[in-house]
């Protein structure tokens, strides 16, 4: 519906004074499609915008989440912080999973970090840059069941490396972080020692921008956008792995559309609006506001006149993009990020993985961790 009224206010002066179908905004958590999440940090009301009908939701989170700062957002979990404290939250069903603290003054101020999997799930890790050095990397990861974080700080050989103002993204098995300047450090965590991390010097980014430099994966290549001030550009590159690495310049984005933020990006295979990217900003009307790639212009589905820049327009902060998961009620298990269960509660959980696993499976396992029967 949203592709045909665009479609509607480009025929002539008239049409495009016609106000927007109304339309009910539906429950977030019913919808399939992205929302933006935004509070304002000091209460504890908060609001979804869903960008296909252009309208606000608004819902309670609980008290504790009064000055919580988010950091990441994926599978429908956030990933925020209070203090040292790092925590999941899922805005749906309002359940949390606590993360060991991190001894770190300024994480709030400095930390960019995101995670691999959905937190419930046994292979999730957590990682993040806690500073921002010239020639030297400061590091930390999680593994889930682990008490604690490891930090590790790296050398970067003399290569100069400022993160952007996006998070890390997990992609092909590693965690990959872009620099103002195009340069990509990588953090595999398969692999040990210095050669974990590493740092891609030889990349530049054809467009100079500290405005916005985010990461994204679409359709299995890792895409970066570019915004200049106050939205004066915005283009975007994908990363060419065939025979010498470089950024390359993408004009369609096909039947992609980006939700784009600082706090984690994603991309949605849609019909209607496609090659568009929308981000955290609105016009004073309370429209939100999207790119598109064809006509190189911001545009709303409330105002009919398109604009070159992002000028007089607000931007969300405390904001992320988040899609609908599975509204189940995790079980305690999966809400403990330590594995320090009751002993009754493992052994449930121990028969119940004995009677779902072959037997020859089962003989390896207890072999490895020293049970010989049950």
């Amino acid at each position: 519906m949203a592709k045909y009224y665009v479609n509607l206010l480009a025929v002539c002066c008239s049409w495009r004074s016609a106000p927007p179908p109304l339309r009910s905004v539906p429950n977030p958590s019913a919808s399939p499609y992205p929302s933006l999440f935004h509070f304002s940090g000091n209460n504890s009301k908060c609001k979804f915008y869903d960008p296909f009908y252009n309208g606000t939701y608004v819902a309670q989170i609980p008290d504790e989440l009064i000055d919580a700062r988010i950091f990441f957002s994926n599978y429908g979990w956030l990933l925020m912080c209070q203090d040292t404290q790092l925590f999941f939250f899922h805005p749906f069903t309002n359940q949390r999973i606590d993360l060991p603290s991190i001894e770190r003054h300024n994480l709030e101020e400095y930390g960019r970090m995101c995670f691999s999997t959905p937190p419930t799930s046994p292979n999730c890790l957590v990682f993040g840059i806690l500073n921002d050095y010239p020639i030297t990397s400061d590091v930390t990861i999680i593994h889930r069941g682990e008490s604690s974080w490891t930090n590790i700080c790296y050398k970067t050989n003399n290569v100069r490396f400022y993160t952007s103002h996006g998070n890390p993204v997990f992609y092909k098995g590693a965690f990959y972080c872009l620099g103002i300047d195009g340069k990509l450090g990588i953090f595999d965590p398969n692999k040990r020692g210095s050669r974990c991390w590493k740092i891609i010097d030889k990349l530049k980014l054809p467009c100079d921008s500290i405005q916005e430099n985010l990461l994204v994966e679409s359709n299995g290549e890792l895409i970066s956008i570019c915004m200049g001030h106050i939205g004066e550009y915005v283009r975007i590159f994908r990363l060419n792995y065939d025979y010498d690495i470089r950024w390359e310049d993408v004009h369609n984005l096909g039947d992609e559309m980006i939700f784009a933020s600082r706090t984690g990006s994603m991309c949605l295979q849609t019909h209607a609006m496609g090659n568009t990217i929308y981000f955290p900003s609105f016009d004073n009307g309370g429209n939100g506001l999207f790119y598109s790639l064809a006509s190189h212009k911001f545009h709303s589905l409330g105002v009919a006149l398109p604009r070159k820049d992002l000028y007089n327009t607000k931007r969300m902060l405390h904001c992320a993009w988040i899609t609908p998961t599975a509204l189940e009620v995790y079980t305690e298990y999966e809400l403990r990020w330590f594995l320090n269960l009751p002993l009754t509660m493992l052994r449930g959980y121990l028969i119940k993985f004995v009677k779902c696993t072959p037997k020859h499976v089962l003989s390896v396992y207890f072999r490895l961790i020293g049970i010989v029967r049950i």
